[in-house]
């Protein structure tokens, strides 16, 4: 389970007090937090599950409706807090490096032809243009939704100006691999 998933976990719990993994998860889908904290939804019920095991979270309600699996309620535990803060201050005061497969892919972009080079660099432009017009729209409707917090909106458009910074280097490094600059 990755840190960014524990603190999240940790961090709604100390918000909504007891929840099960299905809360959760939809409260993280509303922040479209897979855009920015490479998080897999299914992980959420085994974080869950491993943070209770280490007391950072207790069970704190069980429903059973028919053949369907329990519904386990959790609550953060006074270590679980200390754990949400220790991370968060770490998450503050460390600076840590984005890790991107597609650096380690410009890496070795001389290995593709420069036809190849240039259909993926304007296919992946296109993609962040659809994702920039989408994200930045969506932005406005997922605030509009039932309480957010205000500091979220300020996260999403971190989110969308890397996409937006990512286009424009995109674009320069076009014009370069055209002008026979690179690789």
């Amino acid at each position: 389970m990755s840190s960014a998933t524990r603190i999240l976990i940790l961090g709604l719990l100390s918000k909504l007090e007891a929840s099960h993994g299905y809360d959760i998860r939809h409260e993280l889908e509303t922040w479209n937090a897979e855009q920015w904290a490479n998080i897999a939804y299914g992980s959420i019920y085994f974080a869950l599950s491993k943070m209770a095991e280490e007391k950072l979270v207790k069970a704190v309600n069980t429903e059973q409706a028919g053949a369907r699996p329990a519904k386990i309620s959790y609550s953060i535990t006074e270590n679980g807090k200390e754990e949400f803060q220790r991370l968060l201050r770490e998450y503050w005061w460390e600076l840590k490096p984005t890790i991107d497969p597609f650096q380690v892919a410009i890496t070795f972009m001389d290995h593709l032809s420069h036809d190849e080079l240039l259909l993926s660099l304007n296919y992946r432009a296109d993609m962040l243009r659809v994702n920039i017009k989408g994200f930045g729209q969506s932005i406005g409707l997922i605030m509009k939704e039932g309480y957010k917090p205000k500091h979220l909106e300020v996260n999403l458009r971190l989110s969308l100006a890397h996409m937006e910074t990512e286009l424009h280097w995109i674009e320069d490094v076009i014009g370069k691999v055209e002008r026979g600059e690179l690789p």
